[in-house]
């Protein structure tokens, strides 16, 4: 059997394969990754790409590249403005020698690489292009010729139908997020619980600005709700139908924030398998919340500001930018203006965010509205399953005299303690913990004639968490809210040995 029978053996043996192998991958990102690998596989190129077209721009964009280095990128999307726009017309491209055409002899990443062969063609279905298949190869003895040319055409065609389902099946599970998003977005605005005038001035803040399109600027200590109200802006605006998209920037380090944010080619770093979308991409159209902005770093700040200015944002690895279309709205706990002034945050990215500043007020300035609170994370809890429990006259006293550090997020947590860790239907005084006590003015403990020492109600909630988690230390203060040093410290203080829960 001659070389070009076995070519045309093995092309043919792959296309009975291709079609089965493509129509069962639904992740666009993943399909697009294979069909590439696929192409420069069988048709032994050495460089390839995919582009797509963008149903907002009705512009080709690149959405996968193998073995293509910045400069070749830059280059070929210039390249691809001409050429790429001919093939998208349905004309498939096929140049033996690269060097012998002066339309294509200009492109410095063609000469420099010294590219022999160049084989571009059309993906359609339903007679429309969708994207277009780029592969090239500077080798001389393997030049595509009309064979490679009849498989890509034939391969296209399996792709394009394939391409065309991955992106119904992520428009289906994109709108089914969305659905999912609209209803907790709303009912989370529901659960923005309080009548107290500062939480008024908030929300009719909230309801003046989510009607506009402008970015957003919320401030408040942690746990107050600045999610709740980035989401009460998102669902109350004109962007209520696209994605949520939100992240806290300091719970990644830099390196994994800019790959979440930005997203990456593949090979852009030790570990880059794959392409991978970031999420400001994620949220074109849509809103993208960046908690805690403060945490980033100056680099990354200038990343951000470029994204705000050019709308436009380019993954780890390609010099390619891709169009976003996203309202931002940013949060933070901490002193932006003093991080200014110390240089740690840029001022012209603080103005470009913050076009509307909104104060999220702490539990301490609006303690009228803990009763409120109380009641809805009772209902919340008996909601979720739990037996109907009820506060025992001056509980709520004591919780609306604490000054909540943690503010209402430690007011939920220390709700659901109580509820699960009492008993009976009632939740008494002694269930409160000490500190809390301590603030109503309540004994932390009570003793009998006898002298005996009776136990605080946060004694008994480390007692039964510890048995409920089998003494697991790390559980047991995660539960309870601690670290584990403090853990430590009240077994000591309430004389709970260090095995308490192992032998129960």
């Amino acid at each position: 059997m001659s070389r070009s029978e076995k070519i045309s053996r093995r092309m043919l043996n792959a296309l009975n394969t291709i079609g089965q192998k493509l129509t069962s991958i639904l992740d666009l990102n993943e399909l697009l990754a294979h069909l590439l690998d696929l192409s420069v596989e069988n048709v032994r190129a050495e460089r390839g790409m995919v582009f797509l077209r963008d149903e907002a721009t009705d512009e080709m964009q690149l959405a996968c590249a193998r073995n293509m280095d910045k400069q070749s990128l830059e280059d070929v999307s210039t390249f691809s403005r001409s050429v790429i726009k001919r093939v998208a017309e349905g004309h498939t491209l096929l140049e033996v020698d690269v060097g012998k055409d002066p339309a294509l002899s200009v492109y410095k990443s063609l000469v420099i690489h010294e590219i022999k062969s160049i084989l571009c063609v059309p993906m359609r279905t339903r007679g429309k292009t969708i994207g277009v298949i780029y592969l090239d190869t500077r080798r001389a003895a393997q030049m595509f010729t009309d064979k490679e040319r009849t498989f890509v055409e034939s391969f296209a065609s399996q792709a394009a139908i394939a391409i065309e389902n991955a992106r119904l099946f992520g428009d289906i599970n994109a709108e089914n997020v969305r659905l999912k998003q609209e209803v907790a977005g709303r009912s989370r605005f529901e659960n923005m619980i309080g009548m107290s005038p500062a939480m008024q001035k908030m929300t009719d803040v909230i309801s003046s600005v989510a009607s506009s399109d402008c970015n957003v600027f919320i401030v408040g200590e942690s746990g107050t709700g600045k999610e709740l109200v980035a989401r009460a802006i998102h669902f109350g605006g004109p962007r209520q139908k696209r994605k949520f998209i939100a992240i806290d920037c300091g719970a990644l380090p830099e390196s994994l924030l800019e790959a979440e944010l930005f997203g990456f080619a593949r090979g852009a770093f030790t570990g880059a398998d794959r392409d991978k979308i970031g999420l400001i991409e994620e949220a074109h159209g849509g809103t993208l919340f960046l908690d805690e902005i403060s945490n980033t770093s100056v680099a990354l700040q200038a990343r951000l500001l470029r994204v705000l200015q050019e709308h436009e944002v380019r993954r780890l690895g390609e010099n390619a930018a891709r169009r976003v279309d996203i309202r931002v709205v940013a949060a933070t706990n901490g002193d932006v203006v003093h991080l200014m002034q110390e240089g740690k945050f840029r001022s012209d990215l603080y103005y470009r965010l913050n076009v509307v500043t909104i104060e999220v007020p702490p539990l301490r300035d609006r303690r009228e509205d803990i009763p409120l609170l109380v009641e809805h994370f009772l209902k919340q809890r008996t909601a979720d399953g739990t037996a109907s429990k009820r506060l025992a006259p001056g509980v709520v006293d004591a919780l609306c005299r604490y000054e909540w550090p943690g503010n209402v997020r430690e007011l939920e947590n220390v709700v659901e303690r109580l509820v699960v860790l009492t008993p009976g239907t009632v939740v008494t005084q002694d269930r409160v913990p000490d500190e809390i006590r301590a603030a109503a003015g309540f004994p932390p403990t009570r003793t009998n004639g006898d002298g005996y020492r009776h136990k605080t109600g946060e004694q008994l909630m480390v007692e039964q968490t510890l048995r409920r988690f089998q003494g697991d230390k790390a559980k047991t203060a995660r539960f309870i809210g601690w670290n584990r040093q403090k853990l430590y410290r009240k077994m000591k203080i309430f004389g709970i040995p260090a095995d308490y829960g192992q032998r129960v």
